[in-house]
């Protein structure tokens, strides 16, 4: 505490007892260090680590574990899904897709939650869907939202995603779907 005398009443405010059991207390349970740690490793979401960012996850709605669709299929360009592709690349779709567990690091989980978080307080459109992919796909490429008039968007994306990244865009509920829209994703310009 700062100013410990503050804390004791005044009937014991000479008390050498109660004084020196106070100031022995605040000396050594000093809880700025506390606090400063918490601050840095919970609240702030540019540095919390682990338990701190599992519980912002939980307050914007996301998990750090991902099911992913380990298996690319066959699929034509009008399909909707990123993890079809063409001859030869991939075999024929068996009707179940496998899927695994994916755990994601600190910075991926932290991205995660900052474009979920964006997700939650969007206006869907094109400027705002916009900004939260800026925010998911920051560094790796280019990723816009096209607008194809007819109640219908395409997210586009100038990179291959990666599994963990086609989890995102499909599964993870963090790129918003506007009401009554139409969505298809697609990859254009490959770099």
């Amino acid at each position: 505490m700062q100013d410990v005398q503050k804390t004791i009443l005044s009937q014991y405010a000479c008390s050498p007892t109660i004084n020196a059991l106070i100031a022995a207390w605040n000396q050594a349970f000093d809880p700025s260090a506390w606090i400063n740690d918490w601050y840095d490793k919970i609240w702030n979401l540019d540095t919390a680590q682990g338990y701190g960012l599992d519980v912002w996850g939980r307050i914007v709605g996301v998990e750090r574990v991902l099911k992913l669709t380990a298996d690319s299929v066959l699929g034509f360009h009008e399909a909707e899904d990123l993890t079809e592709e063409g001859f030869n690349t991939a075999p024929w779709y068996s009707g179940t897709a496998t899927t695994g567990n994916y755990r994601l690091s600190d910075d991926g989980f932290r991205q995660l939650i900052y474009a979920k978080a964006l997700a939650n307080i969007t206006d869907c459109s094109v400027t705002s869907l916009n900004a939260i992919l800026m925010t998911l796909f920051a560094g790796q490429g280019d990723a816009w939202v096209q607008d194809n008039g007819g109640m219908s968007l395409t997210y586009c994306f100038s990179f291959i995603p990666s599994a963990v990244q086609i989890s995102l865009i499909q599964n993870a509920g963090v790129l918003p779907r506007p009401a009554g829209v139409h969505l298809t994703y697609s990859i254009k310009g490959q770099s």
